[in-house]
Formats: C-alpha cells, sequence, structure tokens
C-alpha cells in the first residue's frame, strides 16, 4: 500500500513506479496547447490555475511561485511543473523576468490524468535538465518564427525535457530507496480524489513486479488478479482505470520493448528471444512483433 506522511510519498515494492512511464512509452499521447515566451516587468503578479498540465521554464530573472502555504524561489534555468487546477501566486518583486510557458495534456491509454498518480509538481533545478531545456529554449523561439518543421521540432525537443524531469524524480526516488522526499505538491495532494488515483497505482505495484518477474511466461489475468486478492472481472476494471489500458496492452508493451531489447543485443535467435518471453513457437512470436512495430523481427534492424 501507499502511505503518505507530512512531505513524504512511500511506495512498497521494489519496481520504481515512475518505471511505468518508460514501460508505456509506446501508449504515451503528449499534446502541445501552447507554447511561447513571455516577458514580466518588476512587480508583476497572478493568481490562477489551468486546467491542463503547465511547464515554466525561466530565462531570465527571478519568479516566486506559492502553492499553498509554500513559497517556491525559481530562478533561471529552473523549471517549474504545475498539475491541472492547481492553484498558484506568481510574481517578481526585485526584477523583471521572462521565462516559457507550455501548456499540454499528458495520456496513457484513455488515462488523460496519468501524470496525477506521481509527486512531479513543483521545482525541478536547472542542473538536472540543463541540456534538455536549451534545446526546449531553441526549439521554443524556432516555433514562435513559425519556422519550418518547428512544431515537430517542438513536441521532441519537450519530450526530450519531460524525459529529464521523470529521470530527476526517479534519481530522487532511487537516492532514498522508495521513499521521494518531495514538498512541493504536499498541499495540492491533500485532495481526496488524486489521493484516491496514487493509491491505485501502489495496490498495483505488486502486479507491476510480477509481470517484470515472469516475462518468460504467459501471464493470465487472473494469475494478476490472484496477486493483489481481487476477482479477475474487477482486476481488468481497476487496471484499466488506473493505467489507461487493459493488463494485456501492458504484458505486450513490456515484451516488445524486451523483444527490441534483446534485438539490439544481437546475442539471441528469434526462436530464442521467443523463448524468453513466454511465446510458444517463434512463429507465434514474430507474428505478435509483427503486429506491434509493423515489420518482423528478422527484419527490424
Amino acid at each position: 500500500m501507499m502511505q503518505k506522511a507530512d512531505n513524504y510519498i512511500n511506495y512498497t515494492g521494489e519496481k520504481n513506479p515512475l518505471d511505468i512511464l518508460n514501460d508505456l512509452s509506446e501508449h504515451i499521447t503528449i499534446k502541445i496547447n501552447s507554447c511561447r515566451s513571455i516577458f514580466q516587468n518588476k512587480g508583476w503578479i497572478e493568481n490562477k490555475y489551468h486546467n491542463d498540465y503547465d511547464i515554466w521554464y525561466i530565462l531570465s530573472g527571478e519568479v516566486y511561485i506559492r502553492i499553498g502555504s509554500t513559497i517556491y524561489t525559481v530562478r533561471q534555468g529552473d523549471v517549474f511543473f504545475f498539475y491541472p487546477k492547481m492553484p498558484y501566486t506568481a510574481y517578481n518583486d526585485k526584477e523583471d523576468c521572462k521565462f516559457i510557458y507550455i501548456h499540454f495534456d499528458f495520456c496513457i491509454g484513455n488515462n488523460s490524468k496519468i501524470l496525477n498518480d506521481f509527486n512531479l509538481a513543483g521545482l525541478i533545478p536547472a542542473k538536472a535538465v540543463k541540456k534538455e531545456a536549451l534545446l526546449f529554449k531553441k526549439s521554443c523561439m524556432e516555433f514562435e518564427q513559425n519556422s519550418p518543421m518547428s512544431s515537430l521540432s517542438l513536441k521532441g525537443s519537450f519530450t526530450m525535457l519531460l524525459s529529464a524531469i521523470f529521470k530527476y524524480y526517479s534519481n530522487l526516488y532511487n537516492d532514498n530507496k522508495g521513499i521521494a522526499n518531495k514538498s512541493s505538491t504536499h498541499n495540492y495532494y491533500n485532495n481526496n480524489r488524486e489521493c484516491k488515483n496514487m493509491a491505485k497505482l501502489a495496490i498495483l505495484q505488486p502486479v507491476f513486479q510480477y509481470v517484470e518477474n515472469n516475462l518468460d511466461k504467459q501471464i493470465k489475468n487472473d494469475e494478476l488478479a490472484a496477486v493483489i486478492n481481487m476477482s479477475e472481472k474487477y482486476f481488468i476494471s481497476y487496471f484499466k482505470s488506473a493505467l489507461g489500458i487493459t493488463p494485456g496492452n501492458y504484458i505486450t508493451q513490456l515484451k516488445m520493448n524486451k523483444a527490441r531489447e534483446y534485438l539490439y543485443q544481437e546475442k539471441y535467435t528469434i526462436k530464442e528471444i521467443a523463448n524468453l518471453l513466454g511465446y510458444s513457437d517463434q512463429y507465434t512470436f514474430s507474428k505478435a512483433f509483427k503486429k506491434y512495430f509493423n515489420v518482423p523481427p528478422s527484419k527490424f534492424i
């Protein structure tokens, strides 16, 4: 189970919960709703919240952001991550400032609020995202100038920036052995609905670990349901509501990720890979692989 105490989120199980974002990368959809750079004179202040996810990248000056009773000083190069419906006050009382903001939607399957299940909102220090943020800045400038292919470039660089943010928090999780020390969203997660969403992923942690440990077998839904003492029918519904995809989609994604990894290593035959991933024979595996990647494993590399 997941417990929340003070500013700590504690997940049980060996698997880092943020790994789910990497495992299900093929199911992720990112939609950029707006992006631009903005200059604010000294003395600027705003009080609002947004209906979608919002990230600010500070280009110059300092911005003070108050979330609940906590005030953050966000300096040049830092990134600040806002969640939907997250009330804030932002101001600069010492000097002018300039920053890039980007509003976006992030979905896995039909779950459009999957990031709410992770404690990611708040301040990300410049050193954690320096390379990716500079690339994002360049793409944003090109986007504002309506340069050729700038929308595609912006989406690519923003995806890299998000990946760096996820990696930063994943490292925090690993460094703290399963406890993410994050004060940034403590007040925000007093919302009972969001706590329930986070608890769903925590409850599913043993299932994720079971799948990870048994990729060399054929895994059935009733096995997974038994891991967390649910009926098969309820488990399927519960899993889909938490992740936005079915358990079968999840297992296929992990097996295809692993198959791709094995092929890149060039150490195994297709038959050996089929056996390593629990397929009855190489023909069944090849059919599944081609359906997923639109190319047979024999021609993948």
